[in-house]
């Protein structure tokens, strides 16, 4: 089945899945197909330690002794800057890092805090989360994308921390009420063939 966008209705087509599973590969080169009608939200976590100089996001949770704070503070800004591009949305958008990703690194962070997620933070992704028409899921070592490496700390080389956040991410999907007819897996092994399936998706 596929979504029909049309000019007249903003669509939001999320990316979920860990790091390193070709997300802003695949979200770049879908919106070079889509055209100027579609609109990019970029991972924040990324833009936000870049602009502050950090090598990468965990360097700047690993900063904090206690972690927690900085954690919080981090989801919070996300899913604040995302709702508010949302809302600001002209035409139809992309969203590099989905809710449902985006508290799933909140989630493991937290956990290894031992300290409880905030109910304000579960109210607002599930708020944004209803507001996604389509989510396109890449799981952990379901697809191996060609071309892929650890280049720029987009891609993780630590296996184990990339499994854990895509449980998470499984996990979010149920408990954030996401229809499963509202998720997609790719199966191409490659960016051009992954557009290709979801431009299908998206239109008819």
């Amino acid at each position: 089945m596929g979504f029909f966008y049309s000019r007249q209705k903003s669509m939001l087509v999320a990316f979920i899945g860990s790091h390193g599973t070709g997300k802003t590969m695949t979200c770049s080169a879908l919106h070079k197909r889509l055209g100027k009608h579609w609109s990019v939200f970029e991972n924040v976590y990324r833009r936000h330690s870049r602009l502050l100089k950090y090598k990468s996001p965990g360097e700047v949770i690993n900063e904090d002794p206690n972690r927690r704070i900085t954690v919080t503070a981090m989801t919070g800004s996300a899913l604040g800057a995302l709702q508010d591009w949302n809302q600001n949305l002209k035409h139809h958008g992309l969203i590099d890092l989905g809710p449902p990703s985006i508290l799933a690194y909140h989630r493991y962070w937290m956990k290894i805090c031992d300290t409880p997620v905030s109910p304000y933070l579960l109210k607002l992704c599930r708020y944004i989360s209803d507001q996604v028409d389509l989510y396109v899921y890449l799981p952990t070592a379901t697809v191996s994308l060609v071309g892929d490496k650890v280049e720029d700390n987009r891609c993780s080389d630590d296996p184990i921390f990339q499994k854990d956040i895509d449980q998470w991410v499984q996990g979010n999907l149920i408990e954030l009420n996401i229809p499963t007819h509202k998720i997609f897996i790719p199966n191409e092994e490659t960016i051009e063939g992954r557009v290709k399936e979801i431009f299908q998706q998206i239109t008819l």
